[in-house]
């Protein structure tokens, strides 16, 4: 779960689960290509893949669980390793009933999560051998994928080193943008490592041209449309909570508020 608490003067924060979060990375993948940015390929499944890639994390937004230091439900990034690799493991079992493109897709974004952001040399020696095991398990997985679809001859031109690349990268940008959107922009923040039609990278920069995080610029301007509007929903939750039962039923009965952010050219 993440937390949108800036336009919220009264204490109270919007929740916003993590697959609601990923449907809109989904939607900005559906958006995607023109001239410069190249469409998604294979369309269908590497916008499945965008909008599944924290399938795993539905179970745990079922029944959150209580950080007893904020009062809140664990924000996604203080989630301990035991925790999250166990999510992403069965977050990629779960993609494989959608196919074997998509799968892959959230298994290279969980990689991709943990060679950037995960730091080996200050972790815990039991949390780096957890992680390194995973990520061994996940690159045998990606192995077998690649050769099997690479083997059906409408796959195949999807499956080289430079196509896994290309959508690797896709996903994990519309996935910073969709972060990004839901914590709430109102000044400018970069997206790095951006593919091009031409197969180099380069940076996004999203803009609140007047504070407003529904109302956004982008530079340069990736999608197929001149102007592109994207939601997702979340959660008001009003006060703290002492226990998870509390908790659970506060979100449960907790005002549904829309995320909403419009895209138009700087």
């Amino acid at each position: 779960m993440l937390f949108r608490p800036k336009d919220l003067a009264d204490g109270a924060v919007i929740c916003i689960p993590q697959p609601s979060h990923s449907w809109l990375s989904g939607q900005l993948v559906r958006a995607w290509g023109n001239d410069g940015f190249a469409r998604p390929a294979p369309y269908e499944e590497v916008c499945l893949g965008a909008a599944l890639h924290d399938i795993g994390w539905l179970e745990w937004e079922a029944e959150p669980t209580l950080n007893p230091e904020t009062g809140l439900p664990h924000n996604f990034l203080d989630m301990k390793p035991p925790t999250h690799t166990r999510l992403w493991t069965k977050g990629v079992r779960q993609a494989l009933a959608f196919g074997r493109y998509p799968a892959l897709l959230v298994s290279l974004h969980a990689k991709t999560i943990y060679t950037t952001f995960f730091d080996f040399n200050k972790a815990a020696p039991d949390d780096a051998r957890l992680i390194r095991s995973f990520l061994d398990t996940q690159e045998d997985f990606q192995r077998a994928t690649v050769e099997a679809l690479a083997a059906d001859p409408r796959m195949a031109p999807d499956v080289t080193p430079d196509a896994i690349e290309r959508n690797r990268r896709l996903v994990a940008a519309t996935d910073r943008m969709s972060l990004e959107i839901c914590w709430g922009i109102t000044g400018e923040v970069a997206i790095p490592g951006v593919p091009t039609a031409t197969g180099d990278v380069t940076e996004l920069h999203i803009r609140s041209p007047h504070g407003d995080p529904a109302d956004l610029t982008l530079s340069p301007w990736p999608f197929a449309a001149d102007r592109v509007e994207v939601f997702c929903e979340g959660r008001r939750l009003e006060g703290r909570f002492a226990d998870e039962a509390a908790l659970r039923d506060g979100l449960q009965k907790a005002e549904r508020v829309e995320i909403r952010a419009v895209f138009n050219p700087a």
